[in-house]
């Protein structure tokens, strides 16, 4: 018994110092790959840092991600000071559901609360978090690549090629699709766990915090999870014997991390599923432009995000199908073929199999529509294109001395020529003077050189730290490039950000305090504020309202109040720029309906027609011009007329909005009840703050108000103390029912689903801990045995 003890004893020593040397060794390495990653990132990002400039790379940061991000630490200062949790939004365009609206932009990203720490201007947020979400990203995907068990230089090459990925890179501007990207390897890590060593509690997490960080891709994701999985399945399991038990336990713990999700995710779901770019299925076979196809030839050997928005002679006149991003690296495109001829018959089949399924998101549209949420296609599903590649290419780079050099040589050959040639290929195909894109031909000539290069390495020197630094300085030359492309044809200074911001006021809530100072009347009223883009806000964003906590008149939100698409398609003028999702609206009867008190303007030739405007004051703010409208109708206005929205003809003049309730057809008998007053009255006394309004209204007998508030069944009406049913009305416009008499009305706000939600996170958290607990005994189970 004695000896028995101590050579276990001895066993266990052994173990621990085992254990101890490996996470020393791997702490140097993560120190080391965190130095590159923060180096590389810095010279990216050195054309703004040298020229003091505000980072603005990306199409929506500067119209979007600034003016969300605003009203959200907006929303969460509020909530530590009043306690009421940021539901509703009054200044996001015509009042808005901001919880679930923005969970695809803010509310469930954890570095957007990580940004708050820092008591900074936003661009400088920005840039510190897409840093550290470059470094997550390498972290992660070095952990994804221990559990493959690679080598260590093979780990860091691969983090590095994820890091710096063209996806990466080139949507960096969209700050919440880089969150779910830096993730994204520890999902991939716990599908390995669990096929490897049984270990089921990451995958769980990782489910909740993909979810939690951006819907959208997670749906992507989740599409291909059980092809992944079956494809991983084949290579790490001996035979399918226990495929069903192994495959519903994985189902088991990906229910429970949606389900710890519930409290966002299912208002979420009720919000978002009535956007009108949900059901635009496509169901084309084929793009008709061949130009597609020819770039998806050539994209994974050259960094095209540098082109993609410049002279392109792949365009496609469309954003979903311009964004191509498939490079990871010349290495990754080298190393990919090796599959073609690798001796492990059963690594080859089914990995190509896999890899070739993938790429058929990229052929066919109906399939790139199907994983977009069966929405309009996009080809933005190659964020784990470019994760599988670089698995392939690592486990290629574990066996560097052992490759296939034919393979290797003609890879290197039909890469070169592919490069070399296909501009001119492409341009005699459409007919387009090649010398227009010499600036890419120079781009793809530089990128024969790296294949050649890195070929070179492999074949002669096979050293994986050169091969290392080749990356590297690929990737610091291409982003810098970029960059500073963006930053002098698009960059804006400090100076610029802050005189936008600060045209109309100084400090937070200046403009509202001016303009409820220029009348007795309005601390008790509710008002919007009209405002024109140009010349106030030197065309600078549609959503600068939030900026200035004011109520306006336009947006550039692609997560719009979706009754408004009711307003849309009866009044098409509402758009801007022909975009479903950007609205500035300027009819003079619109404006009315909408409750539009005063207008700031440089110019009174800038003043919407068709309205009695009065100028105020001359010199507000040395200069802009302050005119009430003396047509001003109230929030709210009770009705005596009643028309059904099909009856509505074409061309129909947008005064019927005050003139007549416009119904559902099916409401229509139930509102048409309660109109008996033949006279018109106001909502009185509005107060609004947080999640809830209220006021008074005075009928002679019981009528119908209209409230131009956009319609969500998250709002719960009462009237004298008696919950009441509302009604989507004129156009996307919250309606109800008022008695005879004085009526008190209090409106309270909470996400149509939020409760259901909370209670599924409750359970999914329960049955999280309970898994917790049953993995703890049986690893004490496991300790034990090994031990004995």
């Amino acid at each position: 018994m004695k000896v028995i003890k101590i050579k276990r004893n001895h066993f266990i020593w052994y173990i621990v110092k085992k254990e101890l040397a490996m996470k020393r060794k791997d702490a140097k390495e993560i120190i080391l790959l965190s130095i590159l990653i923060i180096l590389v990132s810095l010279i990216i990002f050195s054309p703004y840092l040298i020229n003091h400039m505000p980072l603005t790379y990306g199409t929506d940061i500067k119209p979007q991600w600034f003016e969300f991000y605003t009203e959200f630490e907006n929303l969460i200062n509020q909530f530590f000071e009043t306690k009421q949790l940021p539901f509703y939004s009054w200044n996001l365009f015509l009042g808005n559901n901001f919880y679930a609206s923005k969970s695809y932009y803010l509310m469930g990203d954890i570095f957007s609360y990580i940004g708050l720490l820092f008591p900074l201007q936003f661009f400088d947020v920005a840039q510190i978090l897409e840093i550290l979400k470059f470094l997550v990203s390498g972290l992660t995907m070095y952990y994804l690549l221990s559990c493959f068990e690679f080598k260590s230089k093979v780990k860091m090459i691969g983090a590095i090629a994820y890091t710096f990925s063209s996806w990466a890179i080139f949507f960096s501007g969209q700050l919440s699709f880089l969150s779910f990207y830096s993730w994204m390897p520890l999902y991939f890590a716990a599908i390995e766990l669990y096929l490897k060593k049984g270990k089921k509690l990451l995958f769980p997490l990782t489910s909740m915090l993909l979810l939690f960080t951006n819907f959208y891709f997670f749906f992507t994701l989740s599409f291909i999870t059980p092809f992944y999985y079956l494809y991983r399945y084949s290579l790490v399991k001996p035979n399918y014997k226990n495929v069903v038990k192994d495959t519903l336990i994985l189902v088991g713990c990906y229910l429970i991390g949606i389900c710890m999700t519930g409290i966002l995710t299912i208002p979420t779901a009720s919000y978002i599923l009535q956007n009108d770019r949900v059901g635009q299925f496509s169901l084309q076979l084929f793009f008709n432009q061949i130009s597609i196809y020819l770039h998806e030839l050539c994209a994974r050997l050259v960094p095209n995000y540098i082109y993609i928005y410049r002279t392109n002679i792949f365009e496609t006149a469309s954003h979903t199908t311009r964004e191509l991003c498939l490079y990871s690296g010349v290495l990754s495109a080298l190393l990919l073929p090796q599959v073609f001829s690798d001796k492990d018959k059963r690594y080859r089949k089914n990995t190509l199999i896999f890899y070739l399924f993938l790429n058929l998101f990229l052929v066919f549209p109906v399939f790139s529509s199907v994983i977009h949420g069966f929405s309009s296609n996009s080809f933005r599903c190659t964020l784990i294109l470019i994760i599988v590649q670089i698995i392939i290419m690592s486990h290629y780079l574990e066996k560097i001395d052992s490759l296939d050099i034919k393979n290797l040589k003609i890879t290197t050959v039909f890469s070169v020529f592919i490069l070399l040639t296909i501009i001119p290929m492409t341009a005699y195909i459409i007919n387009k003077p090649v010398i227009d894109y010499v600036n890419q031909i120079i781009l793809f000539i530089m990128a024969a050189f790296f294949v050649v290069l890195n070929s070179w390495v492999i074949l002669k020197k096979k050293s994986y730290l050169l091969l290392l630094f080749l990356l590297c300085i690929e990737y610091s030359l291409s982003g810098l490039t970029l960059y500073y492309s963006r930053m002098k044809s698009e960059g804006i200074s400090y100076e610029f950000v802050d005189s936008v911001t600060h045209v109309l006021q100084d400090e937070d809530n200046e403009l509202n305090e001016f303009l409820e100072n220029i009348e007795p009347i309005n601390p008790m009223q509710y008002y919007r504020t009209y405002i024109p883009l140009e010349p106030i806000y030197w065309d600078f964003s549609h959503n600068m309202s939030l900026m200035v906590q004011l109520q306006g008149t336009m947006t550039y939100d692609s997560t719009y109040a979706p009754s408004f698409n009711k307003m849309k398609k009866i009044a098409p003028q509402v758009k801007d720029y022909e975009s479903d999702w950007i609205f500035n609206i300027k009819d003079p009867e619109i404006l009315k309906f909408l409750s539009v008190k005063y207008a700031i303007v440089t110019d009174s030739e800038q003043l919407p027609s068709g309205m009695n405007w009065r100028l105020l004051t001359d010199n507000y703010r040395s200069g802009l011009l302050v005119y009430r409208n003396d047509d001003y109708r109230s929030l709210g206005v009770t009705y005596n007329q009643i028309k059904k929205m099909n009856e509505l003809e074409d061309g129909n003049s947008m005064s019927i909005l005050m003139s007549h309730v416009l119904c559902n057809e099916e409401d229509y008998s139930e509102i048409q009840q309660v109109m008996k007053s033949s006279n018109l009255n106001e909502l009185e006394n509005v107060k609004y703050a947080g999640n809830h309004l209220t006021g008074s209204c005075y009928t002679d007998d019981s009528s119908f108000l209209v409230l131009s508030l956009p319609y969500d069944a998250g709002w719960n009406v009462l009237v004298n103390g008696t919950q009441v049913k509302t009604y989507d009305v004129n156009g996307g416009f919250i309606g109800f029912g008022v008695s005879q008499g004085e009526n008190q009305i209090e409106m309270y706000f909470t996400p149509v689903g939020f409760k259901q939600g909370a209670i599924l996170s409750i359970l999914g958290f329960s049955a999280y801990i309970l898994l917790i607990s049953c993995e703890l005994l049986r690893a004490k189970k496991i300790r034990r045995s090994v031990y004995d």
